[in-house]
């Protein structure tokens, strides 16, 4: 006889199952953050897809992509209006597309001990194909980054969380409850057990929080930081046109520098190119010259943010070598880890949330440094415009940190590192992986599908005679 393994849902029941996994996944993101919620949100949606048929797995995986984006990115529709809608289909798809292949390898490979394997490693190529490589790549919204950083985070990253939070779900709907309560435990363990202190630094670093103020707006903001300073960061396009152009500014910034005793000073500025055309530039600004500049490679999607650079330079300072990654290039994980590998030993991040954006797209944007951190160990001060300005420690904790909209100087102690975390090293690799291995996934679904529409009775297991 057949395994009794199996369990049917009606189609309101898998209705309610995905409409659980998306308030779950909602309240798990900021301004709710009850992270934990992360961990366990995509159970429902793996039960809902159990046993269940393409077609209906479709209108499941869409209903849920559509729900999850709608209702963590709603501000969104603040900056694109309408367009928003379209936007958070083109989301949408990639959880259907999971859906759909997840039915269909469920179809087929039911008995198979290690399908939950294959479904996590499904859903974390997609997702990392979805943050990563596609044209709009968006790496919000995701298991890994819903939970906090942990022991894991240094080892496999915010995409190798995921992996393990969507097995887990997959084992578990699946019935197989040791495996999936198991990764589960170890997930909630690594992200909950604290973890020992980080030292305070021995470098004072001042981060000023200021949108839309004038450039002696921005000096006044600095000087108030007391004294002395090893480095100061402002916010990201703070100073436009380019500094680098005005000599008056220049020698306003080496005045400061001089009064804080200050190493150097990091801001974002903006690099004429011709032609119309112009970078998003962070430039590092010493006593007696400019150390260095980086342009922003990750400029923000459907905004006139520049042209993206192609290299992620760091600077050589007094202090050590510095990253000075803007704003969206933090999101990313290659962004960072690169100019790790060329030596970062410390970042300091011009930053730029626009105040009308909401509370909400500051609070969610603010989270993806602590990750970046986390991965590569190393000590990020993020300078935004009108929040969040933090400092993060190399475990990804926030130490310290601004109100939200309001101009103001943050003060933190913190330290150059150098050495390179499991991740940097190789723990990168599982999101790029598993995004082969998803290509791998879905050739095998086409090949069984194929199969059963030639010879349907040879694709299912006998039934014993009456």
């Amino acid at each position: 006889m057949l395994e009794a393994r199996s369990f049917f849902l009606r189609p309101m029941q898998r209705l309610l199952l995905t409409f659980l996994a998306i308030g779950l996944g909602i309240l798990a993101f900021p301004p709710f953050h009850w992270h934990p919620l992360a961990l366990v949100s995509p159970i429902p949606l793996m039960f809902a897809l159990h046993d269940a048929k393409p077609a209906p797995a479709l209108g499941l995986g869409l209903l849920y992509g559509l729900g999850l984006f709608a209702g963590t990115l709603n501000w969104l529709a603040v900056l694109l209006g309408p367009f928003a809608v379209l936007l958070f289909f083109i989301l949408a798809l990639f959880p259907t597309v999971f859906a759909v292949i997840t039915a269909n390898l469920a179809d087929s490979l039911a008995e198979r001990k290690w399908l939950p394997c294959a479904i996590g490693v499904l859903w974390t190529g997609i997702e990392y194909f979805r943050c990563e490589w596609f044209t709009l790549r968006f790496p919000w919204i995701t298991p890994g980054t819903g939970l906090p950083p942990g022991y894991l985070t240094p080892w496999i990253g915010v995409y190798g969380v995921s992996l393990l939070v969507a097995t887990a779900a997959a084992a578990l709907a699946f019935r197989q409850m040791k495996t999936g309560l198991s990764l589960l435990a170890a997930v909630a363990l690594a992200a909950y057990l604290p973890q020992p202190s980080t030292p305070e630094g021995d470098l004072t670093i001042a981060a000023v929080q200021g949108e839309d103020v004038p450039f002696d707006r921005l000096v006044g903001l600095s000087e108030h930081a007391g004294a002395p300073l090893d480095a100061i960061v402002w916010p990201e396009v703070s100073v436009v046109p380019d500094i680098r152009t005005k000599p008056a500014q220049l020698a306003a910034v080496r005045r400061l520098l001089a009064e804080k005793r200050a190493a150097f000073l990091t801001l974002g500025t903006v690099t004429d190119l011709g032609a119309d055309r112009w970078a998003n530039t962070a430039v590092t600004i010493g006593p007696d010259a400019i150390l260095g500049t980086y342009d922003k490679n990750r400029p923000v999607h459907f905004f006139d943010d520049g042209e993206p650079g192609t290299e992620v330079p760091t600077v050589g300072t007094p202090l050590g070598r510095l990253g000075t990654t803007i704003c969206f290039d933090n999101d990313y994980e290659a962004v960072v880890r690169q100019a790790v590998l060329n030596g970062a030993e410390l970042f300091l991040v011009p930053s730029m949330d626009a105040a009308p954006w909401t509370a909400r797209q500051h609070l969610q944007h603010a989270e993806l440094a602590r990750h970046r951190a986390a991965e590569n160990g190393r000590w990020i001060v993020v300078a935004s415009s009108s929040g969040l300005t933090q400092v993060i420690d190399p475990r990804g904790c926030r130490v310290a940190e601004l109100p939200l909209f309001d101009p103001g100087v943050l003060v933190a102690r913190v330290a150059t590192r150098s050495g390179l975390t499991p991740y940097t090293r190789f723990g990168w690799l599982v999101g790029p992986i598993c995004t082969a291995l998803a290509v791998g996934l879905l050739v095998l679904t086409s090949v069984l599908a194929r199969k059963q529409r030639v010879d349907p009775q040879k694709s299912r297991p006998a039934l014993p005679d009456a």
